[in-house]
């Protein structure tokens, strides 16, 4: 095993809460769902037979040394203009589950109380690995790249420790030094401190940005405002490198006003040796990711001091409490709170909450209201995975959380700038927006994308992953998109699948009293839609079916929400009805002719809300006909436009495409947009090509047309 000392000593079973440590809710998309090792290596070797230790005989997989970073499979890959997944898994060396296994089993050399260091560790039990237990996918990629270091420090080809020392001093005196992690965060009280990160792919979620260049997307965070930029590293499922986070630090150096002034750097990785934590600094990093999950009470110290020998605050995840145990008493100052169950790998957001309780209860304080109350704090308090949106930094800070860190959604985004200035990281931005959308016309721009008539798993996936916010099934037996409950449930399974979730979204919708208006309940309900949708929704589409048909297949499929398209009235759209909040459409009878609609559609939809709906969405309906929807004929955008000028967000709806879906945003800025035939291929099967092209020139064009606010 990699520096691994054979001593014999006894670790404190106690902790108090007196040492000063950052407490941060981590990110962890580095591991995103549990599955067989056979099921993410298809292409593993043959079992053998597990020996008691790791030896090289019994580690060393028939294929050539690949070097650990900048692999001329990946140079292609970050080269590459489109977002294609060419890193195969049989371009890299390939281990059998005894070899994994056998791997994770060596982490607990040196522990003089393996049943002690080890009581955390999935799968084992006083310190021994059932020999039944399945790894988890945390697991797989741990034991992976333990096993890919053991190769690379045996090719002759790695850097020895001693040099990357030198070098790492070097660097220092060229780069200038370390930043610390906990001062960077404090230093930023009030306003809430953001780690933005540098992902290309991830296992669950493919590819998700693989030609961005490393620097100049960590420069545009730096520019907007970012105060931590978090680089994954790992080559095989995230396509990271070396590389990507040496450019990171030399590029936002670079454009520092000064060194002390730029972002600091934090290696996403699955360390388990000093020398990646040296390597780490060799090459630029301030600060580094140990995951509880994965080490051993006793190594997890041993990293932890190995990193502040050279002055490193080392980030320390953990998601259970007796993770949280472990960090604490193996001295773990910078403590990251992982809202991602790493065996189940579903998102709880409230697990930071519930990490925050169980620190008050021991009378551990912290507070970030401002920069001098943050410094004398004993903890600062962060969070990280599964945030998106200003609401959930809202959210975290109203307990004195101090920073968060946002990866998939910021490198997904058309503009990582006005992405990260839509966070509303400082409080009075978040109160800013709040009185922007509370009162006058609507300007908060478009923010919901809505792709409709998905029939089958694989378009919703592709939707999904192109960033629709909801997804549409039709249970109206006329159309020709209609869906069986079977159809359903297999897209509901999709959509909880990519958002890691295995049960209804829940909206915190405010319940009106007699003197909410419709407007302002209205713009409430947009708050927490826009806050629940960060992980896509999936909206029934019914028209003038009954109350219990529609609570059948809530029920049945679990649906999120549910739209209707009849003639059911405001009132019908109520929660207490459909079981779930109503999506409420208006139709705009329209001139097929002329395209207009009549003097006073904007007066009757006004007149016409109720406090019942979630949301409306105005859609085109053609004079003479007695139902609305599926149209493709475009209404008059310039209703919908004084409507929101009268304070109500709207979903347009009617005739939209990719290629007139920029004109609909620039000219009417609505709040949201839904497409169902404008990107499909045949009736009820989607075109991936013309989905992804609609939902990223809604994205950019919205960028621009917030420039007109």
């Amino acid at each position: 095993m990699l520096d691994r000392p054979q001593r014999q000593r006894t670790l404190p079973r106690r902790a108090n809460c007196t040492s000063s440590f950052v407490l941060i809710a981590a990110f962890s998309s580095l591991v995103v769902f549990v599955s067989s090792v056979a099921a993410w290596a298809p292409s593993l070797l043959t079992l053998s037979s597990r020996g008691s230790s790791l030896t090289s005989s019994s580690r060393n997989p028939s294929t050539s040394v690949i070097p650990l970073y900048s692999t001329t499979e990946q140079v292609s890959v970050t080269n590459s203009t489109d977002n294609t997944m060419s890193n195969k898994q049989e371009d890299y060396p390939q281990y059998t589950p005894e070899q994994l296994k056998s791997a994770l089993d060596g982490l607990l050399e040196g522990s003089s109380d393996p049943a002690f260091d080890g009581r955390h560790l999935f799968g084992y039990e006083n310190g021994i690995q059932d020999s039944n237990h399945e790894l988890s996918k945390l697991q797989a990629i741990t034991a992976t790249r333990i096993l890919d270091y053991e190769r690379y420090l045996q090719s002759g080809k790695a850097v020895q420790e001693q040099d990357l020392v030198k070098q790492m001093q070097s660097f220092w005196q060229t780069h200038g030094p370390l930043l610390n992690l906990q001062t960077v965060i404090q230093e930023q009280a009030p306003r809430m401190a953001l780690a933005a990160e540098f992902k290309r792919a991830s296992p669950s979620k493919g590819n998700i940005a693989v030609h961005l260049n490393a620097g100049e997307q960590a420069q545009q965070y730096a520019a907007a405002g970012a105060n931590i930029i978090s680089v994954l590293t790992e080559p095989r499922w995230f396509l990271g490198s070396l590389e990507d986070m040496t450019e990171v630090r030399l590029t936002t150096t670079t454009n520092a006003a000064s060194t002390s002034s730029r972002p600091a750097v934090l290696r996403k990785e699955f360390t388990t040796s000093k020398y990646q934590i040296t390597e780490a600094l060799a090459n630029g990093a301030d600060t580094i990711l140990l995951i509880v999950a994965v080490l051993p009470q006793h190594l997890l110290k041993e990293l932890i001091d190995h990193a502040r020998s050279f002055g490193m605050e080392p980030l320390v995840e953990v998601h259970a409490d007796v993770e949280l145990e472990v960090a604490i008493q193996a001295g773990a100052k910078v403590i990251g709170v992982n809202n991602r169950n790493l065996h189940t790998f579903q998102m709880d957001l409230h697990t930071t909450e519930h990490v925050a309780e169980q620190l008050m209860a021991q009378g551990c304080t912290f507070d970030h209201s401002d920069p001098t109350a943050a410094q004398n704090s004993r903890y600062t308090l962060c969070a990280l995975s599964g945030m998106s949106t200003a609401f959930d930094v809202d959210r975290y800070r109203n307990i004195n959380v101090g920073m968060c860190l946002i990866g998939e959604s910021l490198m997904r985004a058309a503009d990582p700038k006005v992405a990260i200035a839509g966070l509303c990281l400082d409080p009075n931005d978040w109160e800013n927006m709040r009185n922007t959308v509370g009162g006058g016309a609507y300007t908060a721009g478009t923010k919901l994308v809505k792709v409709c008539g998905i029939t089958n798993a694989d378009d919703a996936l592709v939707a999904c992953q192109a960033g629709a916010n909801l997804i549409g099934v039709i249970f109206v037996s006329k159309s020709k998109r209609c869906v069986t409950a079977d159809q359903a449930m297999a897209v509901v399974r999709a959509v909880r699948a990519f958002g890691e979730r295995t049960n209804r979204e829940t909206l915190a919708v405010t319940k009106p009293t007699e003197a909410t208006s419709p407007i302002s309940q209205l713009i409430s309900n947009a708050q927490a839609l826009e806050a629940s949708s960060r992980r896509p929704l999936v909206v029934g589409v019914f028209q003038n079916q009954s109350p219990e048909f529609i609570r059948d297949m809530v029920d049945s499929c679990g649906l999120d929400l549910v739209q209707l398209h009849g003639s059911e009235g405001m009132e019908a759209a109520n929660k207490e009805i459909c079981g779930v909040p109503a999506i409420r459409v208006v139709d705009i009878a329209t001139d097929p002719e002329t395209g207009k609609a009549s003097e006073n559609a904007v007066e009757m939809i006004l007149n016409s809300v109720t406090t019942d709906p979630l949301a409306i969405l105005l859609d085109t309906a053609i004079k003479g006909e007695t139902a609305g929807g599926g149209t493709g004929v475009i209404f008059d955008h310039a209703i919908a436009e004084k409507v929101q000028n009268a304070g109500l967000p709207v979903i347009i709806a009617g005739g939209l495409t990719p290629d007139n879906a920029s004109d609909a945003i620039l000219a009417t800025r609505p709040w949201g947009v839904d497409v169902s035939s404008g990107v499909e291929a045949t009736p009820g099967t989607k075109d991936h090509d013309k989905v992804r092209k609609f939902v990223e020139r809604v994205r950019s064009a919205a960028i621009e047309a917030s420039k007109g606010f």
